[in-house]
């Protein structure tokens, strides 16, 4: 019966064993693949991301790529580097922390270099009614119009507090949709070693409101991809991330410009903070840090067997059939007779109550300390007789004969 509860208890323990592996192994494919996190993230691998890129940066010698997980004002080692945001959000581009605003331009006053390329879209714009093309807006609908915007400017800087900047109206660049869906982005104006025509997979486009804003590929005879100086170092905007992404890396690749991407700068980062992917205090990232990982696993396991114990007796217990049945005709005092017998043999029974007796009469009301000599030579008398011809019951009625007496 035990053999059998035993075999049933290692079998699901087996189970349990193949069951947690199964999950690590899944999770760890999972990440492999990078797919739970946000599209091009340099640490997914899938063709959303863009870990080829970083990957092929971190093999060039003399290269220093790495990840920033951390906001941009807490970051280390930005200054003299090139930084990489990809696949930003135009809402992201309109409403940013002042921090990391700051952080920015921080960089590229100290001759830093910022590439911002913009998750790629293929929306329209939205056109307008046609009457309303054909006839001016009427008196009255200028008004109207006029209190919509001024509303929606309210409503604006009600969604977006004083501590998110608007990046578009600070570096005098607008952006806007373009109605050709398959085009191809041409170079402006001549770069060295720069390729001509590419593969554009965005409809979104610049409109820069400042000289100082250079256009190095247009599509449809709209700026796409734009560079201008900012202190010593310089900002890039691209309004497609297709190009920098594992897939464009495997089919259409451009090297040239991806080095001119990079600029002069050795030490490449990577921002993910403006994906979501941050790195955050908590109770694993603490134990990683400390290396409590060993101690955590050592506590768990100790869990366990203090489950284990409380469930299952690791001494086998005796069946029912087979444990002893008490005797009904035997009370407690014959069980005293008997463990006594067993201990304590006749020659010593006398010694062994006068032990007693002695550790026990000074607790009582009378002093009974005279009587001891006596009974020690009532003992004494006892024990010279030869071994038959000793009586340790009249040896006892003796001595309480003695207590009688006094």
């Amino acid at each position: 019966m035990h053999k059998s509860k035993l075999f049933s208890t290692l079998f699901l323990l087996m189970v349990v064993g193949l069951f947690v592996y199964g999950v690590i192994y899944l999770l760890i494919l999972r990440f492999e693949k990078g797919d739970v996190y946000p599209p091009y993230s340099s640490f997914r691998s899938d063709p959303l991301g863009t870990k080829a890129f970083y990957e092929a940066l971190c093999l060039l010698p003399g290269v220093k790529a790495a990840r920033n997980v951390e906001p941009l004002q807490r970051a280390s080692g930005l200054s003299g580097a090139t930084l990489f945001l990809f696949g930003l959000r135009e809402s992201h581009f309109s409403a940013m922390e002042q921090a990391s605003v700051k952080a920015l331009e921080d960089l590229a006053l100290g001759g830093g270099r910022i590439v911002i390329s913009f998750f790629p879209t293929q929306a329209q714009p939205t056109p307008r009614p046609e009457d309303k093309e054909k006839q001016g807006p009427q008196p009255d609908e200028d008004v109207d119009k006029q209190k919509d915007e001024e509303q929606g400017q309210e409503e604006e800087q009600e969604l977006y507090p004083k501590e998110y900047v608007d990046l578009s109206k600070r570096w005098s660049v607008l952006t806007g949709l373009s109605k050709e869906k398959s085009a191809e982005a041409s170079l402006s104006q001549p770069e060295s070693n720069l390729p001509a025509p590419l593969a554009w997979h965005s409809t979104l486009f610049f409109e820069p409101q400042d000289v100082a804003w250079r256009t190095i590929y247009a599509r449809a005879d709209k700026p796409v991809l734009i560079e201008r100086s900012f202190g010593k170092g310089s900002i890039v905007l691209s309004a497609d991330s297709f190009l920098l992404s594992n897939e464009a890396m495997k089919r259409k690749r451009y090297p040239r410009l991806l080095s001119w991407l990079c600029g002069s700068h050795r030490n490449i980062i990577f921002d993910e903070t403006h994906l979501g992917v941050r790195k955050n205090q908590g109770i694993a990232t603490l134990l990683r840090k400390y290396g409590l990982a060993p101690f955590l696993i050592s506590l768990l396991g100790l869990a366990i067997l203090a489950v284990w114990k409380q469930s299952t007796r690791f001494v086998p217990a005796y069946e029912e059939d087979e444990q002893a049945l008490a005797d009904p005709g035997k009370d407690s005092s014959t069980g005293l007779t008997n463990l006594l017998r067993r201990n304590i043999s006749l020659n010593d029974i006398l010694p062994a109550c006068l032990e007693e007796w002695k550790r026990s009469f000074t607790h009582g009301k009378q002093n009974l300390s005279a009587l001891l000599p006596r009974i020690q030579e009532i003992i004494a008398e006892h024990r010279v007789q030869p071994r038959k011809n000793r009586n340790p019951v009249q040896a006892y009625r003796k001595i309480s004969a003695l207590r009688t007496r006094r």
